[in-house]
């Protein structure tokens, strides 16, 4: 089976290594590491795993063991880092040539890209759910609303903001009266 791990380290040279030693050891296999960010001397890192089933508890936990390190969320993966490179360029190619809608493509993208359990768009005015594990975004008179079950940091907000940026100029060079429509560059 294939896991997404997101942990918290301490940015210091060695840690990633006893990080996978520690899920080596316990039988993981990693297929993929990517650094979200880097803030304050931490590090919040994104390992994608290959494991069996019946080994990921010990996984987890050896890696709960190491000092420093915390891990923030363990679900399944949603494919490798560089998975989201060619998942963008499908959407917005799907985009481009009319396979998907805009208001199809802000949510798939912006949703899958980003991990989330949900993603969709309410009609502005809608009551959004709030706190670090929600992003709302102002599109088209609507609101683009990403949940999950981690908190977004703020280089994923910004991602999110691209994504829905690429995805109004794809739609624009589609069909140029897109540019007229009144939506919030974010």
């Amino acid at each position: 089976m294939e896991i997404h791990l997101r942990l918290s380290v301490p940015d210091r040279p060695g840690t990633l290594a006893a990080v996978a030693g520690a899920i080596g050891r316990a039988g993981g296999d990693i297929a993929a590491v990517g650094v979200v960010e880097t803030e304050d001397g931490q590090a919040l890192d994104d390992i994608e795993l290959v494991v069996d089933p019946a080994r990921l508890q010990d996984i987890v936990e050896a890696v709960r063991e190491l000092e420093e390190v915390s891990v923030i969320y363990v679900g399944p993966s949603r494919g490798l880092p560089g998975d989201a490179v060619a998942r963008l360029a499908l959407g917005i190619e799907s985009l481009l040539n009319g396979a998907m809608t805009l208001e199809h493509a802000v949510t798939t993208l912006t949703g899958g890209l980003l991990g989330a359990s949900r993603a969709e768009l309410l009609p502005s005015g809608s009551t959004p759910p709030s706190g670090d594990r929600v992003l709302v975004l102002d599109f088209d008179h609507q609101m683009l609303v990403v949940e999950r079950d981690y908190r977004f940091t703020d280089s994923e907000r910004a991602r999110a903001a691209a994504i829905l940026r690429t995805c109004l100029e794809a739609a624009r060079v589609r069909r140029p009266e897109v540019s007229g429509r009144d939506a919030d560059q974010p």
